[in-house]
């Protein structure tokens, strides 16, 4: 943790890790040693998130076009024709709810 690190070891990083020691009008007082290495630390965990994700498997997706949907006991036979790419397939339902909701009372 370069914080912490920062504040145990503020005297030290200040008079001996500080680039702009001998420029006191910058005020730096060791936040550059902190910037580094809280860049440091950005990256050692960028890394180590990308090592995480290069071990995640990789589903390839699969899906079939249907020749024949049933709904509700009905056939619907489609054509198989070169003209259509794809097919529109919308097979959801929908609650209709009248009554209406009142937000708790706090």
């Amino acid at each position: 943790m370069p914080i912490f690190d920062y504040v145990f070891n503020y005297d030290y990083i200040v008079t001996e890790l500080c680039i702009n020691k001998d420029r006191p009008d910058l005020a730096c007082n060791g936040k550059c040693y902190l910037m580094r290495s809280l860049a440091k630390q950005a990256d050692k965990e960028h890394e180590e998130k990308r090592g995480i994700l290069a071990n995640r498997y990789e589903l390839p997706l699969l899906y079939f076009e249907l020749d024949q949907l049933n709904f509700d006991g009905q056939a619907l036979i489609l054509e198989n024709s070169d003209k259509h790419e794809f097919s529109y397939l919308a097979n959801y339902t929908f609650l209709f709810y009248t009554r209406m909701v009142k937000p708790p009372i706090a």
